[in-house]
């Protein structure tokens, strides 16, 4: 177990590494218990190094080690080991020993599936690694850092049949086979797979013509029918990227690895790229439309990884938003190209409010690129990507999508093969514009959501809108500079005709004022635009206006804004003041459901009511404590109230949603099943669950299946089909994620810690396996008045798994903390409640340095 109060490392005191590292030979001799791991690496004395020779090392017996052919006895220091070198070049040789079988930590080198407590490894289990971000260090001893990148060549014996690394295959025989990546590489991008493996293969011919061989890898079995949508994704992915960016793939084979134990979705070693099989994995039997567009999307990102990532890494962890937020947005642009635009927008918009949003406005708020960091593997979140996207989005809409395009073309040539900081990429943008980005570069040194207020006049014809940006202190920070705000703005007349289209302001002071002139009446402004940049918009306005945009307005983003914001409206008051629900929002909700000229996937996000998180967070901005049940009454009663008030068209608009002959995923046919389930939760309200049961019985796809069960747990029935689905089930880890996630995220709020509870004993709960872990607990964080249920039943049972599963896995438990980090914001009982679990997890002996850390943030200290 790590060192529970380790050295915090500060971005101020990076110096790089004495050596350069020329090129590196690896063995791999794979046994369970005892693999032997030889290396050979060639060091080259930096003339500005300090010439201390430390390098890296956990979990592993040094068997022997030399220079130059002599052995040598290092020094073993904290997290590694030091020695005597020569001030010339020289060849290190070492050999260690580590044990795959038992490393339940999934970091390093490690077996899948899992062996169950005291029992043998899986007759069928692989070989597999995670080495990102500080993985490559429980292999061999090595300088573990991204600033150091060389050559690999790879020689792994074992008995399994297939035997992969990283790069192009050099030469394989009875029991070995031996890979050479040519481009030079940090040791996190390093991957090993090992094992009984089948490969769906194809091949793709790259724009100058070159054949590249593609694979997806899988365990023998039903598996092997779900990666055909995977490789279809691989294409696409590779294909867009020429075409949009210009990048080509670099090596003569691609191949893809799924594994059943992964603590991330997937990790983009060069040439090797290894998924959770819940992320590349898909059949219309097994998988949702959700699951097909987050498999093409994690697809897209892991090979555009190649280019942004891999040809060029990050200098040091603190620059870790720079290779995650622009491919982030990169997976975003590829997704919106292939989808709908506009939708995907929107969805991306709901995750960063959920997420980044709440992030950035508790205990956990940090900057996108960090200034400190006790674990490196706390830092992946959804400040470092989905906000570092939003950064690169807005940059994109600052200078224009020419110069983005001439910009990337110089990041891509003058930073390949290199080490880079976010100061990199901001000196291309000035040095394609000749823009200043001092400025901009604020967005990645503070942290916090800015608050952006607006008011407006109308003079004579002149229409003025006055902005004032603020952003509240967050740990560490409490007084910011004014950022650089793009916002997107158009105006309309009150005959709902667009009369100025969409034009960008840029803001630049605390207090900005921009005018409009020549307007014959005063205009209805849609502000912030396609959502131009990630702060909070606070305008006085009514519910007549919201209701005018949400019917008028041209920018997608906006008319879905306009009915949120209506039914934000209306919910917080019937929370707070006891309101009845709101006949205006009513009335334009089943405007929108009626009109058959909007996308039917934009329709059923446009009718999904915020979030019980999203109202939390509202009621705490004005003051008010947030009550989870009255949160969750407000949303059934406002529901309810829908559902009657649209009793005549939702039959209509169900049947209307039928899709015709064989299943496709494609956004088309995915958008009308999900207004059709949208209707169909409607429906089972009126109708007691009977066209839902009809839809489970007749299902003949997953997303139409899901969406009858999660219809009749919504209306506390459907125990029939749970049972009826487990046993259909009982076989397939990934849909049997989905029935034990559904059962607690369904749950009325009073049971979904005793299911949750309950299914923690469920013979098929595999707390070691992070899918289940997730699918389970993860679940019950995400039903909010479930978790936060009186008496604190919710609370107890996630610390006291958590506390179990940190021995044995430090990084998907510290990523579980996170429900807990919104505990000031409730009422004096649940703070007590909350504030007792995490010291009793702070407590705990022996705890992990990753989980030490996030609790102590979550706490204040």
């Amino acid at each position: 177990m790590r060192d529970a109060a380790p050295q915090t490392i500060y971005l101020r005191d990076y110096t790089p590494f004495g050596f350069e590292v020329e090129e590196v030979a690896l063995t791999f001799r794979l046994s369970p218990t005892a693999t032997r791991v030889l290396s050979q690496i060639r060091f080259r004395p930096r003339l500005d190094g300090d010439g201390r020779f430390f390098l890296h090392g956990e979990d592993m017996t040094l068997i022997s080690a030399a220079i130059d052919g002599t052995p040598v006895t290092p020094r073993m220091v904290d997290g590694g080991l030091e020695a005597d070198v020569p001030t010339e070049p020289f060849l290190w040789e070492s050999e260690v020993e580590i044990s795959p079988a038992t490393n339940t930590a999934l970091e390093g080198l490690y077996m899948s599936p899992l062996a169950r407590d005291g029992a043998a490894p899986d007759p069928g289990a692989m070989y597999c690694t995670q080495c990102e971000a500080e993985g490559f260090r429980k292999i061999t001893y090595y300088p573990d850092r991204p600033d150091v990148m060389s050559v690999f060549t790879v020689r792994i014996e074992g008995d399994m049949p297939v035997l992969l690394s990283n790069g192009n295959p050099v030469e394989q025989g009875d029991g070995y086979a031996v890979w050479h990546d040519p481009w030079p590489k940090p040791a996190y991008l390093f991957a090993l797979v090992a094992g009984d493996l089948r490969a769906h293969s194809g091949s793709l011919t790259t724009m100058s013509g070159k054949s590249v061989d593609l694979n997806i890898w899988v365990r023998p079995g039903p598996d092997e029918d779900k990666c055909a949508f995977g490789m279809e994704a691989l294409k696409r992915s590779m294909k867009w990227d020429e075409e949009i960016y210009g990048r080509e793939y670099d090596l003569d084979v691609f191949n893809i690895v799924a594994v059943d134990d992964f603590n991330m979705g997937a990790m983009e070693n060069k040439g090797l790229n290894i998924f959770n099989s819940s992320c590349v994995l898909a059949s219309p039997e097994t998988s949702t439309d959700a699951n097909f567009e987050r498999i093409e999307a994690i697809i897209a990102h892991e090979y555009f990884h190649n280019w942004t990532g891999n040809r060029i890494t990050c200098r040091d962890w603190f620059q870790l938003c720079l290779k995650e937020g622009l491919t982030v947005f990169r997976d975003s642009q590829f997704t919106a190209d292939l989808r709908s635009a506009p939708v995907k927008r929107i969805t991306d918009v709901i995750d960063l409010r959920a997420r980044q949003f709440r992030e950035d406005n508790g205990p956990l708020a940090h900057p996108v690129r960090p200034d400190s960091f006790v674990e490196i593997n706390n830092f992946y979140t959804a400040t470092v990507y989905e906000k570092g996207a939003e950064l690169i989005r807005m940059l994109k809409t600052l200078v224009g999508d020419e110069a983005y395009a001439k910009a990337l073309d110089l990041y891509f040539m003058r930073h390949d093969g290199d080490a880079a900081t976010i100061e990199d990429w901001l000196r291309v943008f000035e040095d394609v514009t000749g823009r200043d980005l001092t400025q901009f570069k604020r967005w990645y040194e503070q942290a916090g959501t800015p608050r952006l207020e607006v008011t407006d006049e109308f003079n004579d014809g002149t229409y003025t809108l006055h902005f004032k940006q603020q952003t509240p202190p967050t740990p560490g920070q409490e007084t910011k500079d004014p950022r650089v705000i793009p916002i997107a703005v158009g105006l309309l007349n009150p005959n709902g005709d667009e009369i100025v289209p969409t034009r960008i302001l840029e803001m630049t002071e605390a207090e900005q004022s921009f005018s409009f002139d020549g307007l014959a009446s005063r205009p209805v402004a849609s502000i912030l635009r396609d959502f131009s940049a990630p702060v909070i918009l606070h305008r006085e306005t009514d519910n007549a206006e919201r209701a005018f945009l949400l019917a008028h307005d041209t920018d997608p983003f906006n008319k879905w804004e306009a009915g949120r914001a209506l039914a934000k409206d209306v919910l917080c008051r019937m929370v707070s003041q006891g309101a009845a629900p709101d006949q205006a929002y009513l009335d334009a909700a089943l405007a929108v459901l009626r009109d058959d000229g909007l996308d039917p996937a934009f329709r059923a996000l446009a009718l999904a009511l915020p979030s019980q998180e999203d109202i939390g967070q509202t009621l705490h901005d004005a003051g008010i404590v947030p009550d989870p049940m009255a949160i969750y009454d407000a949303r059934e009663t406002l529901a309810q109230s829908f559902a009657e008030q649209a009793a005549d068209t939702l039959p209509r608009i169900y049947a209307g949603m039928a899709v015709d002959g064989p299943y496709r995923p494609d956004a088309e046919d995915a958008g009308k099943r999900d207004l059709g389930n949208t209707a169909l939760r409607l429906l089972s309200r009126l109708d007691g669950g009977k066209t839902a049961t009809t839809q489970y019985a007749n299902a003949d796809n997953m997303t139409q299946q899901l969406g009858a069960l999660g219809a009749l747990l919504s209306i506390e029935k459907g125990e029939d089909q749970l049972a009826a689905f487990e046993a259909q089930w009982d076989q397939d880890r990934l849909v049997m994620d989905k029935w034990f996630g559904m059962q607690v995220a369904h749950a009325h709020s009073a049971r979904a810690a005793e299911i949750a509870d309950a299914l923690t004993r469920h013979p098929a709960f595999e707390y070691r396996n992070p899918n289940r872990f997730r699918a389970t607990l993860g679940a019950l964080a995400g039903n909010t008045a479930g978790f936060h249920a009186p008496g604190g039943r919710g609370y107890r049972l996630l610390a006291d798994w958590l506390i179990k599963l940190d021995p044995l896995n430090p990084q998907t438990t510290a990523r579980m903390t996170t429900p807990f980090e919104t505990w000031r914001r409730y009422d004096a009982d649940r703070q007590a409640l909350i504030k007792a679990e995490l010291e009793r997890i702070r407590a705990t002996p022996n705890l992990s340095r990753d989980v030490t850390e996030m609790v102590s943030r979550i706490l204040g200290g």
